[in-house]
């Protein structure tokens, strides 16, 4: 079995800053011997609802540019030292995951067994690309980018802070599709 993630490049700032299901993640050959290819909505960028620029700072917001997010709280690392926290996503690769123990949100979920490699929105344009400064991160990520359920489709909010996320309302599907199996290779693909 192998899940494969196709990434259409989204704004962090779209939806409010809550994430979009424009991406899609498929299982291939699922669990239990299966022989199928299974496509599911995913959102594998963060929202900037997690994003330190979105934190309240006086009377607006620390940048701008993030007026319009609903902030929820901060995640990611200053890697660039500028004494803001960037958000990150992970970088187009081939990695491992395997069952989390405990799961994440209440759900079964999956995280990588070796450090992943993230990308940093380090200068807070909402996109991860070569405007962005030291935005390869091979190090702080650790393996804290999981695959696991989101909000549902009618919510809007994909709960994605850089993780790989499916819709509440089709997880149970997603997991039905992996049947017992708890690790597989992951593969992320940019621009689809």
């Amino acid at each position: 079995m192998i899940l494969v993630g196709l990434r259409r490049e989204t704004s962090t700032l779209a939806n409010q800053g809550l994430g979009v299901y424009d991406d899609h993640i498929v299982v291939l050959n699922g669990g239990d011997g299966l022989r199928t290819a299974r496509v599911f909505p995913a959102c594998t960028e963060p929202g900037a609802q997690y994003a330190h620029r979105a934190s309240p700072a006086g009377n607006g917001r620390l940048d701008d540019r993030y007026k319009n997010v609903r902030f929820k709280h901060t995640e990611g690392f200053d890697v660039n030292g500028d004494g803001i926290a960037e958000i990150g996503r992970l970088r187009a690769g081939t990695y491992f995951f395997g069952e989390k123990p405990r799961g994440h949100v209440k759900r079964r979920a999956f995280e990588a067994t070796r450090t992943q490699t993230a990308e940093r929105d380090t200068n807070g344009d909402g996109r991860f690309n070569a405007f962005d400064p030291n935005r390869i991160d091979t190090k702080k990520a650790q393996t804290t980018m999981y695959i696991h359920r989101g909000g549902t489709q009618a919510s809007g909010n994909t709960w994605s802070a850089g993780c790989q996320t499916i819709p509440d309302d089709l997880y149970y599907r997603f997991l039905a599709s992996l049947g017992q199996m708890s690790s597989f290779h992951y593969v992320l693909v940019d621009g689809y």
